[in-house]
């Protein structure tokens, strides 16, 4: 047990230390060098006034020291020993017999013998009995520092008294100001941590709150916030997405089920009919599988591209010619038009990919048209582009961002009648894409939609078409 506590404390200090006891630490320091410097000049500041006497009393003792001097001159018996305190040029005599507390040093004579001065006390004169014989006399002098008279020593120790208390006051009130400081930041941080936690674990209608927060981490709040909106919303697209498919699939094997039941039961005979109507039902789920397949590929950052240098108007005017017979069973008119020769409309892109999306595009027109379909090229300097109009009912403005999404139909009985799938437009979209081009729509001259798919001439590097489910933009069989 205890190997695995030090485990867990070890694991702690390695990820570091919590924000709480981060900021406990940094107040405490900012209190430890508030407290130093203040004892340092207020110590300081007190050594200087000392060091500021009047004139006047400078010159008393110096005054002092001078009758000092002559007394022992004259004197046939000078007092032993001479010690001086202080500083030159003011420092200071200690007459014989008298005391300074306070005061620690060491003093010499000519001979020299060293005496100690401890707390002001003057040393037994050499040469002198402890019963007071006296059996010589000698001169000690040493400079020691000047003695603070008790006023001044009650001063100073006054002051780093209050310092203590001062310390010790704003040290308490740091440390609380600091731990409340560290709830409040950590309190917020905590709740993001918990519904990110939350999040991991599969909620994703978990939300942080941002209220009460500083700006800093309630933007935190506010950038979690929308991340876990864009995966709820990714997570409803995906359901969305997986029950179209269910539904797109089971409509065509209904069909063939019902149909190959009547015909085994003898409801229906064996004909060319019947198995034609089985053929185009299995072309549905063939084709149904392969968009699938493309837009998995897109999503998934793997959609393979075979670029070459393709002449967009020869491919445009190829699909057109191959669309002929579709638009004449509908008594449709189809009809091309090129870019002028004097602008380019040779790009770098992948054949097949590009004839899918104007086959699509023109494929999704004629299902809608009333009575014609234009397909045009246009051409700038950077770029090519695809147009491709119809005159039939249009795109609501609200609605055109929405046409490109998976399964998304208008109109729902005419696409299924017309033989839509739901992906065409949303394949249109990430093949533009993957060539670093886009795909929109607006309304037309000739009154109905234009899907247009601009496409750059020379793609800076190419795109893997790794769109989000929200990027890759699904079909809806509009006109």
């Amino acid at each position: 047990m205890s190997t695995l506590a030090a485990l867990n404390i070890f694991s702690r200090l390695k990820r570091g230390p919590s924000l709480t006891v981060t900021l406990l630490l940094t107040m405490l320091a900012l209190v430890v060098l508030t407290i130093g410097g203040m004892f340092f000049f207020s110590n300081l500041a007190v050594k200087r006034q000392i060091a500021r006497l009047p004139p006047e009393v400078q010159a008393y003792l110096r005054a002092g020291q001078a009758a000092e001097r002559l007394g022992q001159q004259l004197a046939p018996n000078p007092p032993t020993p001479e010690i001086r305190f202080g500083n030159d040029p003011d420092a200071y005599l200690l007459p014989p017999g008298d005391s300074s507390p306070g005061v620690y040093g060491t003093v010499s004579n000519p001979n020299g013998l060293t005496v100690t001065i401890e707390n002001g006390r003057r040393p037994q004169p050499p040469g002198e009995s402890g019963s007071g014989e006296r059996r010589g006399r000698t001169s000690f002098s040493g400079l020691l520092p000047a003695a603070l008279n008790p006023r001044t020593q009650d001063f100073v120790r006054d002051v780093q008294t209050s310092l203590i208390q001062a310390g010790l006051v704003a040290a308490s009130a740091a440390l609380v100001l600091a731990l409340l400081l560290a709830r409040r930041v950590v309190r917020p941080i905590g709740a993001v941590s918990r519904a990110a936690a939350q999040l991991a674990a599969g909620n994703l209608a978990v939300r942080a709150p941002t209220l009460g927060a500083e700006r800093e981490v309630a933007e935190l709040a506010r950038t979690f916030n929308e991340m876990a909106e864009s995966l709820q919303a990714l997570e409803r697209e995906r359901q969305h997405a997986v029950a179209d498919i269910a539904h797109e699939l089971r409509t065509p094997i209904a069909i063939m089920q019902a149909r190959l039941d009547a015909l085994e039961d003898g409801v229906y005979p064996l004909t060319p009919e019947q198995v034609t109507l089985l053929s185009g039902q299995t072309q549905l789920l063939t084709r149904l599988v392969g968009d699938l397949r493309t837009l998995t590929l897109a999503d998934a950052g793997r959609l393979g591209l075979n670029p070459q240098g393709i002449n967009l108007s020869d491919l445009a005017s190829q699909v057109v010619r191959d669309q002929q017979d579709r638009a004449a069973a509908r008594s449709l008119s189809l009809t091309f038009r090129a870019a002028p020769p004097t602008l380019p409309s040779t790009l770098t892109a992948d054949p097949d990919r590009v004839r899918q999306v104007t086959s699509n595009l023109i494929e999704n027109a004629l299902r809608y048209a009333s009575s014609r379909v234009e397909v045009q090229v246009e051409s700038t300097q950077a770029a090519v582009q695809l147009h491709v109009d119809d005159d039939g009912p249009g795109i609501p403005a609200a609605q055109r961002d929405a046409v490109f999404t998976r399964f998304t139909r208008l109109d729902e009985s005419r696409a299924r009648d017309t033989g839509g799938s739901g992906l065409g437009l949303s394949i249109v979209r990430a093949l533009a894409a993957a060539h670093g081009g886009r795909a929109s729509v607006d309304r037309s001259v000739l009154g109905g939609a234009r899907f247009t798919v601009t496409l750059p001439l020379q793609p800076a590097g190419r795109e893997s078409a790794g769109l989000g489910l929200s990027g890759l933009t699904m079909d809806t069989p509009l006109g």
